[in-house]
Parts: structure tokens; sequence; C-alpha cells
């Protein structure tokens, strides 16, 4: 049975960064990560977009390989299709996940964590003082292994298990997972330089519908559904049924489905020998949906406190709770106010976001901000008044 000091599952954006960070932290200690897929980064499970700050604290997407198009704008769309372009600057960028996540294990690789790929975690019970995590798959050659670890990181998402096994409470609200369905459509006009956001009852109940560019006439086109809210219809029936108005004559090259939380973090990503970061942990944006920059952030506080935990000899829940206290004044703190938010926007009706639009479309282009956008909504809605109050004065 090896033994290996750090064990990160799951080799997303917020695994790769853990792996590294802990190598990076403690050259001395053995990291190893796995992912289940026979390759990092495929197949592709998301959107693709992220802002520019948050990844430029990981990596400089300047002339990268891995970035599929620079956005500079946003165009909200309302429940009537009014558009509503908002004046905005370095907004973010399309990735090409695939080949991002293969540069991030790169780079956890060069920076000393084995990976392996093809390798999945089936089960982990506690071992003395460290975790027996069981691997199988393809790359362990049908056969089945375990493996010890004084630290196991589970960067595992949506679905965690790690979480599970380790008797940590990762359950979901129903009202706040999301069913999502995207397409990777081509031959479609829109505009190359900007994100679409769509907030509708009748297209996107609970969430919205979006289209990410990914080149000229290329794009992913998704949307994400409330279950309780959806009307006995499924998130790829919604698609379809946009893309028909919105996108006829697209022609679609890929489709993928899952699942978004948006829900705070949550109470306990911690516990003896385990952290849980990303997705795993719902450390996802409850108002966006966004969680790749996120992931990268948690797993950078992981990685950095499993090494510095197992060098002080104390890998106990009591050391490692330091973990979420910093994690909460990073972001999960803002991320409650995000989610106040959205509860908040939940009660707005389409009529709601078609009078916002018309009303936002009268200012200026060059002043058009989210800002003034959020201070028109209070003025036209002042139930969220009581949001404001209590989260930003």
């Amino acid at each position: 049975m090896p033994d290996v000091d750090v064990l990160v599952v799951g080799a997303g954006p917020g695994g790769c960064i853990a792996a590294r960070e802990a190598a990076r932290a403690a050259p001395e200690l053995a990291v190893l990560l796995i992912e289940r897929d026979p390759a990092v980064g495929v197949p592709v499970r998301c959107a693709e977009g992220v802002g520019d700050a948050g990844l430029r604290e990981f990596a400089d997407p300047t002339d990268a390989s891995w970035v599929s198009r620079r956005i500079s704008r946003v165009i909200f769309i309302a429940p009537d299709d009014t558009e509503v372009p908002v004046a905005e600057r370095d907004v973010g960028w399309i990735l090409d996940r695939s080949r991002f996540d293969a540069c991030l294990a790169a780079e956890a690789a060069a920076s000393g964590a084995v990976v392996r790929t093809g390798v999945a975690a089936s089960g982990m019970d506690r071992v003395g003082e460290r975790w027996a995590v069981t691997l199988q798959g393809p790359g362990t050659g049908g056969r089945e292994e375990t493996v010890r670890a004084r630290v196991v990181i589970g960067a595992d998402g949506v679905e965690t298990m790690v979480g599970r096994w380790a008797g940590l409470d990762t359950r979901v609200p129903a009202r706040d997972m999301e069913s999502c369905a995207q397409d990777l459509l081509a031959g479609i006009a829109f505009d190359p330089d900007a994100i679409y956001l769509q907030f509708s009852d009748r297209d996107a109940p609970g969430g919205y519908a979006w289209l990410f560019p990914k080149g000229l006439g290329v794009a992913n086109v998704g949307l994400g559904v409330v279950a309780l809210r959806a009307r006995g219809r499924t998130a790829r029936q919604y698609l379809d049924a946009w893309i028909a108005r919105r996108y006829p004559a697209g022609t679609r090259l890929g489709t993928t489905v899952g699942g978004v939380i948006v829900h705070p973090t949550v109470r306990r990503a911690f516990t003896d020998g385990v952290l849980l970061v990303g997705d795993a942990a719902h450390m996802v944006n409850p108002l966006s949906g966004g969680g790749i920059v996120n992931a990268m952030k948690s797993g950078r506080l992981a990685g950095r406190a499993a090494a510095a935990a197992i060098r002080a000899g104390d890998i106990s829940a009591a050391r490692l709770a330091s973990y979420q206290r910093d994690w909460m004044t990073l972001l999960g703190d803002d991320h409650l106010k995000y989610y106040a938010i959205k509860r908040a926007l939940e009660r707005c009706d389409d009529e709601f976001f078609n009078a916002l639009a018309r009303t936002v479309n009268r200012i200026a282009p060059a002043k058009r901000t989210l800002g003034r956008i959020f201070a028109h909504a209070l003025v036209r809605h002042p139930q969220l008044l009581a949001v404001a109050a209590r989260f930003f004065v």
C-alpha cells in the first residue's frame, strides 16, 4: 500500500492548482494528482468563461494557446429580446478548457506532483492517521489499487464523493441546483467580442441563457434552469427552444449537459486530513454560476494549507479549519451577499426585466455600467433595497 503526503482527486483547475501549490510549498512532499477521465480537460463541461483579473492571478492569457477569445463587452438580453450593451473594459476571456486544464496539470507535474489519468477514487477509509483511498480505472491497468495519504484534497466537482466519504455535508437544496445544457454552435451571427446573457422565466426559469464566443460565428450556447421551476421540462428542451428562436440557422458541433450549484459554500469544507475545493465545496458564485477562478483560488489555499499542516505534523480538523476561514474572508462572505441578491431577483418577473432594459437603454452607452444597472433595479423594485441595505450600506 503506497504512501503519499497529498492526494488530489480531480484534475480540473482547482485540483491542478492545489497539487501545484502543495508541491511548490513543500518540495519534499509526495503529491499525487489523479483524474478519472483519460485526458485532463476533456470532456469540457462548462461555458469556459473567466474574468480577466482572476485569471491573471494564475496565468497570463496574452497570446496563450489556451485562449479562444478575448471579451470586452457584456450584452444583457431582456425577456422580450431587448439588448442592453454594458460599458466595461477587459471583461474577461473564453478559454479552451482542453488546453487550459492540460497546461495547469503540466505545471503541477513540473512543480513535482505526479499526475495520473484514467484513475478514479472509488472509496476512502480512515486508517490510523492516513486516509486509505481505493483507486481503479484504465490508468491502474484494470486492477484495484490502494494509496494512503496524509491529506486528501477533494476537487471532484459537483458530484463529490470525497466529501461524502469523509463525512462532510455536501447536500444541495433543490432550489439551488441548476440543470444545464450547452451546444457548440457554428454559423450564427453575434458580436464576437461580447458575451450574451438572457434572463427570462420563459426561456430559462430560475437561471439564465448564455452565448460565449469561441471564434467568428462559433460559440458556446447554453442555459441553466432550476428543476423546481421548470414546469416539467428539461434543460435540453429549453435550450432547443431558445436556439430555434434565436439561432435557427446554427449547426451543432457538440453538446454537453451537467449541473451547477448556486448555493453558498458548505459549512465545513474540511475535516481531519481532508479539504474540499471548488465545486465540491460549493465555492461557486451563486449569482453567475461562475466557478473556474473560484476553484483555482480555493485550490491555492488548500494546497498551501495541506503542505503547511503536514510540515507542522498536525493534519487535524482544528488545524485545517484555517483553510475555511481564509476562504470565507477571500470570497465566501461575498458569495453570501450574491446569494441574497439571487434569491431577491427570483421574485422579479419578466415584465420587471423588460422595463429595466428599456430604462437602462436610455443611459448613454459610455455610462451604462453594471453599477448603474443595479441602481436602476433598486429604484424600480424596492424589495431589492432591503438586500442592498443589509449587505452594501
